[in-house]
């Protein structure tokens, strides 16, 4: 098999952590590094080439794929122009800030036959793909209700340190867009794009031109009713969580580790499915990344789909949106 080479370009904390999980994972090669800030390129490089310019990694033939760790309101224009160099597209949720754009770079990745991965990794935890098999063989029967909750805390620095987070043109969106996405795709990823939408939000601190506190419901289907609630303002913070109840049984999985099971019929708790080993030289917190980066190696190749779709990326987007405007995704 040969090796996808890839680049990436954005050398902040997201994109250190994917060069580290491209070095550790055979199949793929890093093949060059860029960021705007020479000198933190420099710093995230292990000896691989720092590119002068994002320029010269969409020229260089040599390298198969782009890993895009840049700002939100960037993952569109420099996704379209890696598609359009013939380069596959591996992109940091969320795949865009409106649907509009997103729907714009999914047409550019399949009018150039590239591949478009949006990083997903909480769909590769033992407790959510567990619970996924679960919904999919129909364990639980018919949910009737179901909650998703992520409650973090973020210090004013966390904000007031970037020219891009909390800001409406650079997130496109606060807490809903940025934190809580992965909880979102998860729901999405249960049941469905929800039929209804409604949603409330709040700003409560200065420092922020976005939403820190949001809740929305949802109807998926004609008998499940969902909540939603975030915020990166509950001190100290909790860990984020997803609830499924039914009249046959319910389950809780907490950062991806499934902490409640009970059913009916004394059905035992679901087992995931059967995950390679993580790399020996692999950091333990980037295991569910290297699953996914799996996933994205095989597709390359033909041998699986991706696990993760462009198309559903953008329904998280599409039911975002429709919480900010109470309109139906």
């Amino acid at each position: 098999m040969n090796e996808i080479r890839l680049a990436v370009v954005g050398c902040g904390l997201m994109g250190q952590r994917h060069a580290e999980i491209i070095r550790a994972t055979p199949g793929f090669r890093l093949a060059a590094i860029f960021d705007s800030d020479r000198s933190r390129a420099e710093k995230a490089s292990k000896g691989e080439p720092v590119a002068g310019s994002f320029e010269e990694i969409l020229d260089n033939d040599s390298i198969d794929g782009v890993v895009l760790a840049v700002p939100s309101f960037l993952h569109v224009e420099y996704g379209i122009r890696t598609a359009e160099a013939h380069k596959h597209v591996i992109v940091e949720k969320p795949i865009s800030i409106d649907v509009e754009s997103g729907a714009q770079l999914i047409a550019a990745c399949q009018q150039k036959n590239v591949l478009c991965a949006v990083i997903s990794q909480n769909r590769f935890s033992d407790g959510n793909a567990a619970l996924h098999a679960a919904l999919q063989r129909g364990d639980l029967g018919t949910p009737v209700l179901v909650r998703g909750s992520v409650k973090w805390f973020r210090h004013d620095e966390y904000y007031t340190k970037s020219d891009w987070r909390g800001r409406l043109h650079g997130e496109g969106g606060g807490v809903l867009m940025n934190q809580a996405t992965h909880t979102l795709d998860l729901m999405l990823w249960f049941f469905g794009v929800p039929e209804v939408v409604a949603g409330l939000v709040s700003t409560t601190r200065q420092v922020l031109e976005t939403e820190d506190v949001g809740v929305a419901m949802f109807r998926f289907g004609k008998h499940c009713l969902g909540t939603f609630e975030a915020t990166t303002s509950a001190f100290p913070g909790f860990e984020e969580r997803i609830e499924v109840h039914g009249p046959t049984g319910s389950c809780i999985v907490e950062k991806g580790k499934m902490i409640f099971w009970k059913h009916e019929k004394d059905l035992p708790p679901p087992s995931p499915p059967s995950f390679e080993d993580p790399s020996p030289n692999l950091d333990p917190k980037y295991m569910l990344f290297q699953r996914q980066y799996r996933n994205i190696l095989k597709a390359f190749h033909g041998e699986e789909p991706l696990l993760v779709t462009p198309e559903q990326a953008l329904n998280v987007v599409r039911v975002t949106r429709a919480i900010y405007t109470n309109q139906p995704a």
